[in-house]
């Protein structure tokens, strides 16, 4: 393998199997940037040039990119593609990076590791002992079961993912490179784990950031170099701190109907109000009646939510998997009125006549003064629903008992508690 003319001179020193290639450093410092390897390893260096000698065939190889790598050093990174296949016995690689040198640019150059690889490290650092990490990936196939993490802190994002077969890791990294390009307002966290070809996702921080992380996730699964492995966003965890523009959760389901429309688990919890919020964004729950592959839905919020009996039967009608619908039973905001609470004990009724028979778990939030239930003519008892939590908005304990009897009668199997 032919280096080209380097603008960084690469040293390399093999010994006892292992081999380091080092760039981006003085040559007199080469040795400095060994601290915390073996300290067996041979610390003086051959200036790499021309063709690579083909008698190394090393189980481990050690690459450190020091600060003075300029351009990302094409001479060594372009062509450890095709050098890494030649080491047929290489089994661990070990990548140290300096943060001032890590860029989207050079997360394009870095290699797919070959087969025979079993544990592989990429550690993004100022390369100091304990020195703070931007990025640290682990790729181990000798755990059980096999996983990849990824972890980075990049522009206002913290980011961790985990996989569990050999292809994720190509993914993470392109994700990565991906979210790089992502404009945040604040801080945002985002979890994401992969089995088989589901990714299980969690994430905090405003809602239109969220949004731009959830359309990125799914447009980098799209590419044509992972739509063949089908991955499929499955789960969607978020924790916002409130709703910084009316417009928020709109633009944010229509991002999650038109880009994981196969969702099994969405999860949307709101911390506090915003002083210019108005009711007006609860209309948009009533769009997640397309996501009809849901198995469980929660929404909490400290205001309730503004949806009628009428909607419960448009949902409940919709999710025809669900297991679990959480619909803000525990609105903790001051100053919340019955006026505020447009379900009545009729909810009840619709749910046993037009829920799934899947479901397992209801939680609302019902004003029992309004609109009793008139018997229970030609509905049947819904035996397989396991729990039932209502919060009850009514200065009365007989209408408050009125509804849990309702609720008794309707669901005889559940464990009915007033939250």
């Amino acid at each position: 393998m032919n280096f080209p003319q380097s603008q960084t001179d690469i040293g390399y020193t093999y010994t006892l199997g292992t081999l380091i290639l080092v760039a981006g450093v003085p040559p007199q410092q080469f040795a400095d940037y060994l601290v915390g390897f073996n300290t067996q390893v041979n610390s003086v260096f051959t200036l790499l040039t021309g063709s690579f000698p083909t008698e190394i065939n090393p189980t481990t190889l050690i690459i450190l990119l020091g600060p003075a790598l300029n351009l990302i050093s094409s001479s060594l990174l372009s062509n450890l593609s095709q050098l890494l296949p030649c080491f047929t016995s290489l089994i661990n690689i070990d990548i140290r990076i300096h943060d001032s040198v890590w860029s989207r640019r050079l997360v394009d150059k870095l290699p797919i590791f070959p087969p025979s690889v079993k544990k592989a490290k990429v550690l993004v650092s100022n390369l100091l002992p304990n020195g703070p990490e931007l990025v640290r990936v682990v790729y181990n196939a000798n755990a059980s079961p096999f996983a990849t993490s990824f972890a980075a802190v990049f522009y206002e994002m913290h980011l961790s993912m985990k996989g569990h077969q050999a292809l994720d890791l190509s993914f993470t990294f392109a994700l990565h490179k991906a979210l790089t390009a992502i404009d945040l307002q604040e801080n945002c966290i985002v979890e994401i784990e992969i089995h088989g070809r589901s990714i299980f996702s969690r994430m905090s921080g405003r809602l239109r950031d969220v949004r731009k992380v959830v359309e990125c996730v799914m447009d980098t699964v799209a590419t044509p170099e992972f739509a063949s492995r089908l991955y499929t966003v499955k789960s969607l965890v978020v924790d916002v701190p409130m709703l910084h523009y009316r417009d928020d959760f709109e633009h944010f389901v229509h991002a999650v109907l038109s880009k994981a429309p196969r969702l099994q688990l969405l999860e949307v919890n709101f911390r506090t109000v915003n002083s210019i919020e108005t009711h007006e964004w609860m209309g948009s729950v009533r769009m997640l009646a397309s996501l009809r592959e849901l198995i469980r839905i929660v929404i909490a919020h400290p205001r309730p939510l503004s949806l009628t009996d009428a909607d419960v039967a448009h949902l409940l009608g919709s999710w025809r998997k669900v297991e679990h619908v959480s619909l803000n039973p525990k609105a903790s905001g001051a100053l919340i009125t019955r006026s505020q609470v447009l379900l009545t004990i009729n909810a009840l009724r619709i749910a046993a006549f037009q829920a799934p028979t899947s479901l397992r778990h209801l939680s609302l939030f019902l004003n029992a003064d309004e609109d009793s239930v008139h018997g229970f003519r030609g509905l049947q008892p819904r035996y397989g629903v396991e729990k039932i939590e209502l919060r009850l908005a009514t200065s009365s304990a007989h209408r408050a008992r009125v509804a849990i009897r309702v609720a008794e009668t309707l669901f005889p199997n559940a464990n009915i508690n007033e939250v």
